[in-house]
Protein backbone atom coordinates (compact mmCIF):
# COMPACT_ATOMS: atom_id res chain seq x y z
CA UNK A 1 0.00 0.00 0.00
CA UNK A 2 2.85 2.33 0.87
CA UNK A 3 4.46 1.59 -2.50
CA UNK A 4 1.23 2.45 -4.33
CA UNK A 5 0.89 5.70 -2.39
CA UNK A 6 4.50 6.56 -3.18
CA UNK A 7 3.97 5.92 -6.89
CA UNK A 8 0.81 8.01 -6.88
CA UNK A 9 2.67 10.86 -5.23
CA UNK A 10 5.41 10.53 -7.83
CA UNK A 11 2.84 10.68 -10.61
CA UNK A 12 1.29 13.73 -9.02
CA UNK A 13 4.66 15.47 -8.77
CA UNK A 14 5.41 14.59 -12.39
CA UNK A 15 2.05 15.96 -13.55
CA UNK A 16 2.54 19.12 -11.51
CA UNK A 17 5.99 19.64 -13.02
CA UNK A 18 4.62 19.09 -16.52
CA UNK A 19 1.81 21.59 -15.98
CA UNK A 20 4.20 24.06 -14.40
CA UNK A 21 6.48 23.77 -17.40
CA UNK A 22 3.52 24.31 -19.70
CA UNK A 23 2.44 27.35 -17.70
CA UNK A 24 5.97 28.74 -17.78
CA UNK A 25 6.16 28.21 -21.55
CA UNK A 26 2.85 29.98 -22.09
CA UNK A 27 3.74 32.81 -19.72
CA UNK A 28 6.91 33.32 -21.74
CA UNK A 29 5.01 33.29 -25.03
CA UNK A 30 2.20 35.53 -23.80
CA UNK A 31 4.60 37.73 -21.88
CA UNK A 32 6.53 38.42 -25.05
CA UNK A 33 3.52 40.21 -26.52
CA UNK A 34 4.09 43.91 -26.10
CA UNK A 35 1.41 46.16 -24.57
CA UNK A 36 1.02 47.83 -27.96
CA UNK A 37 -0.24 44.55 -29.43
CA UNK A 38 -2.95 43.82 -26.91
CA UNK A 39 -5.96 45.45 -25.38
CA UNK A 40 -4.66 45.58 -21.81
CA UNK A 41 -7.21 46.61 -19.20
CA UNK A 42 -7.54 45.59 -15.59
CA UNK A 43 -6.10 42.48 -14.07
CA UNK A 44 -7.99 40.02 -11.89
CA UNK A 45 -7.59 36.50 -10.63
CA UNK A 46 -9.34 33.65 -12.34
CA UNK A 47 -12.13 31.81 -10.51
CA UNK A 48 -11.21 28.49 -8.98
CA UNK A 49 -11.53 25.34 -11.05
CA UNK A 50 -14.25 24.08 -8.74
CA UNK A 51 -16.39 27.18 -9.14
CA UNK A 52 -16.61 27.33 -12.92
CA UNK A 53 -14.23 26.07 -15.58
CA UNK A 54 -14.12 28.37 -18.56
CA UNK A 55 -16.10 31.06 -16.74
CA UNK A 56 -15.75 34.68 -17.64
CA UNK A 57 -16.01 35.94 -14.07
CA UNK A 58 -13.01 37.17 -12.12
CA UNK A 59 -12.02 37.81 -8.54
CA UNK A 60 -10.14 40.65 -7.00
CA UNK A 61 -6.68 41.34 -8.34
CA UNK A 62 -4.70 43.87 -10.29
CA UNK A 63 -1.07 43.61 -9.19
CA UNK A 64 1.13 40.93 -10.72
CA UNK A 65 4.79 40.46 -10.01
CA UNK A 66 4.77 43.49 -7.72
CA UNK A 67 3.68 45.96 -10.41
CA UNK A 68 0.45 47.28 -11.82
CA UNK A 69 -0.09 46.31 -15.43
CA UNK A 70 -0.65 49.06 -17.98
CA UNK A 71 -4.23 49.77 -18.97
CA UNK A 72 -3.46 52.09 -21.85
CA UNK A 73 -5.21 51.37 -25.15
CA UNK A 74 -2.97 49.61 -27.66
CA UNK A 75 -1.03 51.43 -30.30
CA UNK A 76 -2.09 50.69 -33.83
CA UNK A 77 -0.11 47.74 -35.20
CA UNK A 78 0.54 46.86 -38.84
CA UNK A 79 -2.24 44.27 -38.69
CA UNK A 80 -4.79 46.76 -37.38
CA UNK A 81 -4.82 50.16 -39.04
CA UNK A 82 -7.75 52.52 -38.87
CA UNK A 83 -8.44 55.73 -40.74
CA UNK A 84 -10.22 58.68 -39.19
CA UNK A 85 -13.39 59.34 -41.14
CA UNK A 86 -15.16 61.72 -38.77
CA UNK A 87 -16.91 61.19 -35.47
CA UNK A 88 -20.02 59.49 -36.85
CA UNK A 89 -20.29 55.71 -36.89
CA UNK A 90 -19.95 54.20 -40.39
CA UNK A 91 -23.16 53.20 -42.14
CA UNK A 92 -24.04 50.21 -44.31
CA UNK A 93 -24.90 51.29 -47.86
CA UNK A 94 -25.67 47.91 -49.45
CA UNK A 95 -27.16 44.49 -48.72
CA UNK A 96 -25.52 42.03 -46.37
CA UNK A 97 -22.68 39.78 -47.50
CA UNK A 98 -21.37 36.47 -46.19
CA UNK A 99 -18.07 34.60 -46.09
CA UNK A 100 -18.58 30.84 -46.65
CA UNK A 101 -14.91 30.11 -45.90
CA UNK A 102 -14.25 32.77 -43.29
CA UNK A 103 -11.16 32.01 -41.18
CA UNK A 104 -11.15 33.29 -37.58
CA UNK A 105 -7.81 34.98 -38.25
CA UNK A 106 -9.61 37.41 -40.59
CA UNK A 107 -11.28 39.18 -37.67
CA UNK A 108 -9.75 38.09 -34.35
CA UNK A 109 -7.85 40.46 -32.10
CA UNK A 110 -4.02 40.01 -32.36
CA UNK A 111 -3.63 38.85 -28.75
CA UNK A 112 -6.48 36.37 -29.19
CA UNK A 113 -4.75 34.88 -32.24
CA UNK A 114 -1.32 34.64 -30.61
CA UNK A 115 -2.60 33.09 -27.38
CA UNK A 116 -4.53 30.42 -29.27
CA UNK A 117 -1.47 29.54 -31.35
CA UNK A 118 0.61 29.23 -28.18
CA UNK A 119 -1.78 26.71 -26.63
CA UNK A 120 -2.09 24.69 -29.82
CA UNK A 121 1.63 23.95 -29.60
CA UNK A 122 1.12 22.01 -26.36
CA UNK A 123 0.96 18.24 -27.02
CA UNK A 124 -2.38 16.56 -26.25
CA UNK A 125 -3.80 19.88 -24.99
CA UNK A 126 -6.87 19.86 -27.20
CA UNK A 127 -7.63 16.22 -26.41
CA UNK A 128 -7.33 16.94 -22.68
CA UNK A 129 -10.12 19.51 -22.83
CA UNK A 130 -12.40 18.03 -25.50
CA UNK A 131 -12.41 14.45 -24.24
CA UNK A 132 -11.61 15.04 -20.59
CA UNK A 133 -12.99 17.36 -17.98
CA UNK A 134 -14.35 19.92 -20.45
CA UNK A 135 -16.63 17.36 -22.08
CA UNK A 136 -18.24 16.50 -18.75
CA UNK A 137 -18.88 20.17 -17.98
CA UNK A 138 -20.42 20.69 -21.40
CA UNK A 139 -22.74 17.71 -21.05
CA UNK A 140 -23.88 18.79 -17.58
CA UNK A 141 -24.75 22.32 -18.70
CA UNK A 142 -26.42 21.05 -21.87
CA UNK A 143 -28.67 18.68 -19.90
CA UNK A 144 -29.51 21.45 -17.44
CA UNK A 145 -30.69 23.70 -20.27
CA UNK A 146 -32.50 20.86 -22.02
CA UNK A 147 -34.49 20.29 -18.83
CA UNK A 148 -35.06 23.89 -17.68
CA UNK A 149 -35.15 26.03 -20.85
CA UNK A 150 -37.00 26.34 -24.17
CA UNK A 151 -35.10 25.06 -27.21
CA UNK A 152 -35.44 27.25 -30.31
CA UNK A 153 -36.38 25.61 -33.62
CA UNK A 154 -38.29 26.15 -36.89
CA UNK A 155 -41.58 25.85 -34.98
CA UNK A 156 -40.42 27.22 -31.62
CA UNK A 157 -39.56 30.93 -31.65
CA UNK A 158 -39.00 30.78 -35.45
CA UNK A 159 -37.77 34.39 -35.73
CA UNK A 160 -34.83 33.65 -33.43
CA UNK A 161 -34.18 30.43 -35.35
CA UNK A 162 -33.97 32.40 -38.62
CA UNK A 163 -31.62 34.92 -37.02
CA UNK A 164 -29.33 32.05 -36.08
CA UNK A 165 -29.37 30.54 -39.56
CA UNK A 166 -28.48 33.83 -41.26
CA UNK A 167 -25.72 34.58 -38.74
CA UNK A 168 -24.25 31.11 -39.30
CA UNK A 169 -24.30 31.64 -43.06
CA UNK A 170 -22.52 34.98 -42.79
CA UNK A 171 -19.76 33.64 -40.53
CA UNK A 172 -19.20 30.47 -42.58
CA UNK A 173 -20.78 28.17 -39.98
CA UNK A 174 -23.71 26.83 -42.02
CA UNK A 175 -22.62 23.22 -41.53
CA UNK A 176 -22.39 23.58 -37.73
CA UNK A 177 -25.44 22.42 -35.79
CA UNK A 178 -26.03 24.90 -32.97
CA UNK A 179 -28.90 24.83 -30.47
CA UNK A 180 -30.32 27.97 -28.86
CA UNK A 181 -32.03 27.76 -25.47
CA UNK A 182 -34.15 30.55 -24.01
CA UNK A 183 -33.99 30.60 -20.23
CA UNK A 184 -36.12 32.56 -17.79
CA UNK A 185 -33.84 35.02 -16.04
CA UNK A 186 -34.31 38.69 -15.05
CA UNK A 187 -30.66 39.55 -15.77
CA UNK A 188 -30.12 40.16 -19.52
CA UNK A 189 -27.29 37.88 -20.58
CA UNK A 190 -26.17 35.26 -23.10
CA UNK A 191 -23.48 32.62 -23.13
CA UNK A 192 -22.25 29.69 -25.18
CA UNK A 193 -20.56 26.36 -24.52
CA UNK A 194 -18.72 23.97 -26.83
CA UNK A 195 -15.92 21.66 -25.70
CA UNK A 196 -16.28 18.46 -27.69
CA UNK A 197 -17.78 20.08 -30.77
CA UNK A 198 -20.71 17.64 -30.70
CA UNK A 199 -23.50 19.77 -29.22
CA UNK A 200 -22.57 23.43 -29.25
CA UNK A 201 -25.30 25.62 -27.83
CA UNK A 202 -26.15 29.22 -27.01
CA UNK A 203 -28.28 30.33 -24.06
CA UNK A 204 -30.32 33.56 -24.20
CA UNK A 205 -32.00 34.96 -21.11
CA UNK A 206 -35.64 35.94 -21.54
CA UNK A 207 -34.97 39.48 -20.28
CA UNK A 208 -32.37 39.96 -23.01
CA UNK A 209 -34.95 39.15 -25.70
CA UNK A 210 -37.37 41.67 -24.18
CA UNK A 211 -34.69 44.37 -24.08
CA UNK A 212 -33.30 44.17 -27.62
CA UNK A 213 -34.62 44.66 -31.13
CA UNK A 214 -34.43 41.78 -33.61
CA UNK A 215 -31.29 43.19 -35.23
CA UNK A 216 -29.66 43.65 -31.85
CA UNK A 217 -30.59 40.16 -30.71
CA UNK A 218 -29.03 38.73 -33.86
CA UNK A 219 -25.85 40.66 -33.05
CA UNK A 220 -25.77 38.96 -29.62
CA UNK A 221 -26.22 35.56 -31.29
CA UNK A 222 -23.38 36.45 -33.67
CA UNK A 223 -21.16 37.42 -30.72
CA UNK A 224 -21.72 33.99 -29.20
CA UNK A 225 -21.11 32.31 -32.56
CA UNK A 226 -17.81 34.18 -32.60
CA UNK A 227 -16.79 32.29 -29.47
CA UNK A 228 -17.67 29.02 -31.24
CA UNK A 229 -15.87 30.08 -34.42
CA UNK A 230 -12.70 30.83 -32.47
CA UNK A 231 -13.15 27.82 -30.14
CA UNK A 232 -12.63 30.01 -27.09
CA UNK A 233 -14.39 27.46 -24.88
CA UNK A 234 -11.62 24.91 -25.53
CA UNK A 235 -8.56 27.08 -25.26
CA UNK A 236 -9.58 29.41 -22.45
CA UNK A 237 -10.69 26.40 -20.40
CA UNK A 238 -7.24 24.86 -20.90
CA UNK A 239 -5.65 28.12 -19.75
CA UNK A 240 -7.77 28.06 -16.60
CA UNK A 241 -6.81 24.45 -15.87
CA UNK A 242 -3.07 25.15 -16.25
CA UNK A 243 -3.37 28.30 -14.13
CA UNK A 244 -5.09 26.45 -11.29
CA UNK A 245 -2.59 23.59 -11.28
CA UNK A 246 0.39 25.95 -11.52
CA UNK A 247 -0.87 27.98 -8.56
CA UNK A 248 -0.95 24.79 -6.44
CA UNK A 249 2.83 24.37 -6.64
CA UNK A 250 4.55 24.98 -3.30
CA UNK A 251 6.03 28.27 -2.22
CA UNK A 252 6.52 31.44 -4.24
CA UNK A 253 6.93 29.52 -7.51
CA UNK A 254 3.29 28.44 -7.58
CA UNK A 255 2.00 31.83 -6.59
CA UNK A 256 4.16 33.64 -9.14
CA UNK A 257 3.29 31.26 -11.98
CA UNK A 258 -0.39 31.33 -11.09
CA UNK A 259 -0.60 35.12 -10.89
CA UNK A 260 1.45 35.71 -14.04
CA UNK A 261 -0.44 33.22 -16.15
CA UNK A 262 -3.75 34.41 -14.68
CA UNK A 263 -2.94 37.95 -15.81
CA UNK A 264 -2.02 36.74 -19.30
CA UNK A 265 -5.22 34.71 -19.53
CA UNK A 266 -7.32 37.66 -18.46
CA UNK A 267 -5.74 39.83 -21.14
CA UNK A 268 -6.70 37.06 -23.54
CA UNK A 269 -10.27 36.95 -22.21
CA UNK A 270 -10.65 40.65 -22.87
CA UNK A 271 -9.21 40.31 -26.35
CA UNK A 272 -11.54 37.37 -27.01
CA UNK A 273 -14.54 39.58 -26.19
CA UNK A 274 -13.27 42.17 -28.66
CA UNK A 275 -12.91 39.44 -31.31
CA UNK A 276 -16.53 38.43 -30.75
CA UNK A 277 -17.72 42.03 -30.91
CA UNK A 278 -16.12 42.06 -34.35
CA UNK A 279 -18.00 38.86 -35.24
CA UNK A 280 -21.20 40.63 -34.20
CA UNK A 281 -20.31 43.53 -36.48
CA UNK A 282 -19.63 41.14 -39.39
CA UNK A 283 -23.19 39.83 -39.06
CA UNK A 284 -24.94 43.14 -38.36
CA UNK A 285 -22.73 45.02 -40.84
CA UNK A 286 -23.89 48.18 -39.08
CA UNK A 287 -21.86 49.33 -36.06
CA UNK A 288 -24.88 51.20 -34.68
CA UNK A 289 -26.58 47.87 -34.00
CA UNK A 290 -23.68 46.45 -31.98
CA UNK A 291 -23.08 49.74 -30.14
CA UNK A 292 -26.77 49.81 -29.27
CA UNK A 293 -26.52 46.32 -27.72
CA UNK A 294 -23.61 47.37 -25.50
CA UNK A 295 -25.40 50.62 -24.60
CA UNK A 296 -28.63 48.87 -23.62
CA UNK A 297 -26.78 46.31 -21.53
CA UNK A 298 -25.09 49.22 -19.74
CA UNK A 299 -28.13 51.37 -19.04
CA UNK A 300 -31.09 50.43 -21.17
CA UNK A 301 -34.63 49.41 -20.40
CA UNK A 302 -37.52 47.91 -22.32
CA UNK A 303 -39.64 51.02 -21.67
CA UNK A 304 -37.24 53.63 -23.04
CA UNK A 305 -34.90 51.76 -25.39
CA UNK A 306 -36.22 53.68 -28.38
CA UNK A 307 -34.93 56.93 -26.86
CA UNK A 308 -31.31 55.73 -26.59
CA UNK A 309 -28.86 57.07 -29.18
CA UNK A 310 -25.88 54.92 -30.32
CA UNK A 311 -24.12 57.93 -31.86
CA UNK A 312 -24.18 59.79 -28.55
CA UNK A 313 -22.94 56.70 -26.74
CA UNK A 314 -20.03 56.41 -29.19
CA UNK A 315 -19.19 60.05 -28.44
CA UNK A 316 -19.35 59.21 -24.73
CA UNK A 317 -16.83 56.42 -25.35
CA UNK A 318 -14.50 58.86 -27.11
CA UNK A 319 -14.87 61.32 -24.24
CA UNK A 320 -13.97 58.59 -21.74
CA UNK A 321 -10.85 57.70 -23.71
CA UNK A 322 -9.73 61.33 -23.80
CA UNK A 323 -10.51 62.03 -20.14
CA UNK A 324 -8.87 58.86 -18.85
CA UNK A 325 -5.65 59.67 -20.72
CA UNK A 326 -5.38 63.25 -19.50
CA UNK A 327 -3.14 62.49 -16.54
CA UNK A 328 -1.38 59.75 -14.58
CA UNK A 329 -4.06 60.00 -11.87
CA UNK A 330 -6.91 59.46 -14.34
CA UNK A 331 -5.13 56.45 -15.81
CA UNK A 332 -4.83 54.96 -12.32
CA UNK A 333 -8.50 55.71 -11.68
CA UNK A 334 -9.38 53.73 -14.80
CA UNK A 335 -7.26 50.86 -13.51
CA UNK A 336 -9.20 50.97 -10.24
CA UNK A 337 -12.50 50.94 -12.12
CA UNK A 338 -11.54 47.84 -14.08
CA UNK A 339 -9.42 45.95 -11.55
CA UNK A 340 -12.15 43.37 -10.81
CA UNK A 341 -13.39 42.87 -14.37
CA UNK A 342 -12.54 40.20 -16.93
CA UNK A 343 -14.43 42.02 -19.72
CA UNK A 344 -13.42 45.39 -21.14
CA UNK A 345 -15.49 48.30 -19.91
CA UNK A 346 -18.54 48.94 -22.13
CA UNK A 347 -17.17 52.26 -23.36
CA UNK A 348 -13.84 50.61 -24.17
CA UNK A 349 -15.65 47.96 -26.21
CA UNK A 350 -17.54 50.65 -28.09
CA UNK A 351 -14.35 52.62 -28.75
CA UNK A 352 -12.56 49.55 -30.10
CA UNK A 353 -15.58 48.65 -32.23
CA UNK A 354 -15.75 52.21 -33.56
CA UNK A 355 -12.10 52.03 -34.61
CA UNK A 356 -12.45 48.60 -36.19
CA UNK A 357 -15.56 49.66 -38.13
CA UNK A 358 -13.50 52.49 -39.65
CA UNK A 359 -10.47 50.32 -40.38
CA UNK A 360 -9.19 49.32 -43.78
CA UNK A 361 -9.16 45.71 -42.54
CA UNK A 362 -12.93 45.77 -42.05
CA UNK A 363 -13.62 47.46 -45.40
CA UNK A 364 -11.43 44.96 -47.25
CA UNK A 365 -13.27 42.10 -45.56
CA UNK A 366 -16.67 43.56 -46.49
CA UNK A 367 -15.60 44.00 -50.11
CA UNK A 368 -14.52 40.36 -50.29
CA UNK A 369 -17.91 39.00 -49.16
CA UNK A 370 -20.57 37.25 -51.19
CA UNK A 371 -24.13 38.66 -51.23
CA UNK A 372 -26.47 36.72 -48.93
CA UNK A 373 -28.13 33.92 -50.84
CA UNK A 374 -25.77 34.45 -53.76
CA UNK A 375 -27.96 37.25 -55.10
Amino acid sequence: ANSVQYLNRRKGVSMARTLAAAALLLCTILGSISPSECFSLSLARLPSLGNRIGARGARRGGVVGGRMQSTSPPKTSDAYRFEAVGDSLPTRDSGKVSWPRLAPSRFTHPLDTQATRALKRLPFAETLVRQGFGGMVEQAIYLDNLSNSVRVGPKQLPDIYEMLQEAKEILGLSSLSVDIFVRQNPAPNAYTMAMQGQKPFIVLHSSLISLLSKEELQAVIAHELGHLKCEHGVWITLSNIITVFASQLPGNLGRTLGETFSASTLRWLRAAELSCDRAALLVAQDPRVVVSVIMKLSGGGAGFGQDLNPEDYARQARDFEQESERSWMFRRMREAMTSQLSHPLPVERVRELDKYAKSSDYRILLNSGTPIGGK
